[in-house]
């Protein structure tokens, strides 16, 4: 018995549990990606519409459903009138670029290319440049191919996404209540202040998330359309979107971009100012507008922010990666404030 409450008043030997059973719960859920990114969407866009209930609810003294239904009956509208002018227009560009680039001459055009490069510099083997880049586009290919029909099979989870935003919005209070107050009481203030940094940080980082990829959407396309890329517009949109998983928007957009300028113009013409503009974009980002978005709530090492990427990857593909930071930041802070919470609060057991 002595023995156990020895090991029970440790912090670190509970902060360990604590995660293993947070880890746990997270390798459960990977089994089921699509519902997560479901649930993670609804949860974002309850965030998104709280303070506007919240603000019917208590300037008008409207009943909380009614506040609801107000809310989704223009931020719906709206939505729903975005998503069918966009989202058919998206996947019809995308499938029209991957038609055109299945009848391409892509052989013939990197033969030119690779004997153009070759002439400038000796050293360099025509016939295995042309195979590594004729490899990377063929690639390339499929991926936009294969991503195309995961976006257009993901639209059907779409038509949930209100139900479950609505039951946040009406009932998440609740269900927050009645969760606090099974609470034990020697963790009771302990556990209200990991909930209130996990929420702070979760929400920041969501909001700068937000606004660095419309960014970053903007600047890109107004690169391309400067430098002449044709569907500008498209490909700075996909580097937004894409920029949701941190480092994957910029690949995304050059690769895009050279693909469509290679199918519009016929040649490279433009590949050197697609990686101009690609790395302006890039410091932009990395110096001006994530120290401005997300401020001191990404509290990771760059190093830490690839790991994790790779292995949200492995564990539920393009959705764990997507989920993969906010995950980190949730075993981060349970950690950090657990520890710091059971030495200051002298939780004996």
């Amino acid at each position: 018995m002595p023995a156990n409450n020895a090991i029970s008043n440790k912090p670190l030997i509970k902060v360990i549990l604590i995660l293993g059973l947070i880890i746990f719960c997270f390798w459960i859920a990977s089994f089921f990606p699509d519902l997560v990114l479901t649930v993670i969407i609804s949860t974002l866009a309850a965030f998104i519409l709280k303070p506007l209930v919240r603000y019917l609810e208590y300037r008008f003294s409207l009943k909380r459903w009614f506040a609801i239904t107000i809310i989704f009956v223009l931020a719906g509208g709206l939505t729903t009138l975005i998503l069918i002018e966009t989202i058919p227009l998206l996947i019809g560009r995308i499938r029209l670029i991957y038609s055109q680039l299945q009848n391409f001459p892509i052989e013939e055009k990197l033969t030119i290319t690779a004997k153009e490069i070759a002439s400038n510099l000796p050293f360099v083997d025509p016939s295995t440049l042309g195979d590594k880049v004729h490899l990377f586009i063929q690639q390339l290919i499929g991926t936009m191919g294969e991503a195309t029909g995961t976006i257009a099979s993901y639209l059907v989870n779409l038509l949930i996404i209100p139900f479950i935003t609505y039951f946040i919005l009406a009932e998440g209070d609740i269900g927050i209540k009645k969760f606090v107050e099974k609470i034990p009481n020697k963790y009771f203030e302990m556990s209200l202040n990991i909930m209130n940094k996990l929420q702070r940080e979760l929400v920041a980082y969501l909001r700068g998330l937000i606004i660095e990829c419309s960014l970053v959407g903007v600047l890109s396309t107004i690169g391309f359309i400067i430098i002449g890329v044709p569907y500008a517009v498209l490909i700075g949109i996909l580097c937004g979107i894409a920029n949701l998983v941190p480092y994957l928007g910029f690949i995304t957009g050059a690769s895009i971009a050279i693909l469509a300028s290679l199918v519009h113009t016929g040649d490279f013409r433009h590949l050197l100012w697609i990686f101009v503009l690609t790395g302006i974009v890039r410091l932009i980002d990395d110096i001006i507008l994530q120290p401005i978005c997300f401020g001191k709530s990404l509290n990771m090492h760059p190093v830490a922010v690839v790991l994790t990427l790779i292995i949200g990857h492995q564990l539920m593909g393009i959705a764990g990666m997507i989920i993969s930071i906010p995950v980190a930041t949730v075993l981060r802070v349970s950690a950090k404030e657990t520890y710091w919470g059971l030495k200051n609060y002298t939780i004996t057991a």
